[in-house]
């Protein structure tokens, strides 16, 4: 298991361009032979780390890792992830300083742009899927309303409201992130 685990995420820190956001569907797709994360967890797991320092990929295969075979699994989730990236880098920041005004490099870093919009794409999809599907609604007194209804309106708000409040009103997404799951939490979302 710790062997699967390491090489999985290997793969994943391997093949994930772009950030933590945009190998969030990859992380997911990855981690399904697994066999043991809802999509709904899943997003939950990506909330947290969003909000935990350090970057999503390795929050999120640390957890993964300790849900599948405890800590030897986080630890070998964790270094998978992160060998590939760490050995990249090197190598990238090396020929950076050689190549940085070839076609062929401005070329290639031009067409990892539009790759990588489409993985944050994908990644709002697995992570939106639950939120706007969602069974549970906002609380019994509603329910009759919600219950036909393939929206969970809440979560829909919460997420314009976060939008908003960073996009347009220039707030610290820290603590608009931090507030924002709390009202979830209270409100059952």
């Amino acid at each position: 298991m710790l062997i699967k685990l390491l090489l999985v995420f290997c793969k994943i820190g391997l093949l994930g361009f772009g950030g933590g956001m945009a190998i969030v569907s990859l992380i997911f797709d990855s981690i399904q032979q697994f066999g043991t994360i809802s999509q709904t967890e899943f997003a939950d797991i990506v909330a947290i780390a969003q909000v935990t320092p350090g970057p999503i990929a390795i929050n999120t295969a640390t957890y993964v890792g300790y849900n599948c075979a405890g800590l030897l699994g986080s630890l070998a989730a964790t270094a998978g992830v992160a060998i590939p990236a760490f050995i990249l880098t090197a190598i990238t920041a090396k020929m950076m300083k050689e190549f940085s005004e070839s076609p062929l490099v401005k070329g290639g870093l031009e067409g990892i742009r539009p790759a990588t919009v489409g993985m944050i794409a994908t990644a709002i999809i697995t992570l939106t899927t639950p939120a706007i599907l969602a069974e549970e609604h906002l609380g019994a007194r509603f329910n009759d309303v919600l219950q036909n209804m393939p929206v969970d309106l809440v979560s829909c708000a919460i997420c314009l409201a976060t939008v908003v409040l960073i996009g347009k009103y220039k707030k610290n997404p820290f603590i608009v992130l931090i507030v924002m799951g709390c009202i979830g939490a209270v409100l059952g979302v």
